[in-house]
């Protein structure tokens, strides 16, 4: 197998043993399931030999330790796979191809919706038919941006910062949850909260004849007015807050609606936290 080009996350990792354990407590015959969609005789029956033990099961494959077998006096060895034996290089590369086509296998099980959304926010749609997650077009993976601007917030020093955490983790965690007006909302409130927190830091630390004003487009206007935003960016950021604001549009699913303000506002926050550091660093003043 080659190297996958992306990897499932951790988040979607513990949403596929949430699904498989639900369908556990249904009493499904996982070697049945399993074997009868071309998962070869060896994986089942080692599977089988862990108990259907899905924690164990998913994290040693994602480590690649589930090809090896320790006996009492700790050595290892490896299970015969494909006939033939796997280099220690080669194990996590088998494994992440299994946990993939064990996510797109879990997607046909029953309460498996959110395990979708976990994927594609991860980056993936799904092949059912062949069992294989197929990589979203483009470079824009919302568990990778949302990582991002986590550490950024933390490390802003931003009085409003464990607000911030909270809409991006709400956002996140309400899409996958199907919950999508909900995430949607967060989405808006992350970027209101991010725009709050600089507008409110510039007005404490800066020197600018400029008062503070309330709203959030209006506090855009402010920023651009103090320098902190060119015209262009007041105009894309009072596009995008408007986008988020609108409510529906029509002809787009409400699924759709809320990825896309969840990727919008990530890729805006992130913009808006680095430009944040910088202006800081320039204590508060117009960019040169």
């Amino acid at each position: 197998m080659g190297q996958p080009m992306r990897m499932v996350s951790q988040k979607t990792i513990i949403e596929m043993k949430r699904v498989f354990q639900l369908s556990t407590n249904r009493n499904l015959n996982y070697g049945d399931l399993l074997y009868e969609r071309d998962f070869p005789d060896w994986f089942v029956a080692h599977a089988t030999g862990k108990y259907w033990e899905w924690t164990e099961i998913l994290i040693e494959l994602r480590r690649g330790a589930f090809f090896f077998v320790t006996d009492i006096t700790g050595f290892s060895t490896c299970i015969v796979v494909e006939k033939r034996t796997l280099t220690p290089q080669e194990a996590p590369i088998l494994g992440e191809y299994y946990v993939q086509k064990l996510a797109a296998f879990g997607t046909t099980l029953p309460g498996s919706d959110s395990l979708s959304r976990s994927l594609q926010l991860d980056g993936f749609d799904v092949d059912k038919v062949k069992l294989r997650l197929v990589p979203l077009e483009g470079p824009v993976r919302a568990e990778e941006e949302e990582g991002r601007l986590t550490l950024i917030v933390k490390n802003s020093g931003l009085p409003q910062s464990s607000i911030i955490l909270k809409h991006i983790d709400d956002a996140h965690s309400l899409y996958a949850g199907g919950k999508d007006h909900p995430s949607l909302n967060e989405s808006r409130s992350l970027i209101q909260a991010l725009i709050d927190g600089i507008s409110t830091e510039t007005d404490a630390h800066g020197k600018h004849s400029a008062k503070l004003p309330g709203g959030t487009a209006n506090r855009i206007t402010y920023l651009k007015e103090v320098g902190f935003f060119t015209p262009d960016e007041e105009a894309a950021f009072k596009s995008g807050w408007g986008s988020l604001s609108a409510g529906s549009h029509p002809g787009v699913p409400e699924r759709e609606q809320a990825r896309i303000g969840l990727v919008l506002a990530l890729e805006f926050g992130q913009l808006l936290m680095l430009k944040c550091a910088n202006w800081k660093a320039n204590s508060y003043r117009k960019f040169s």
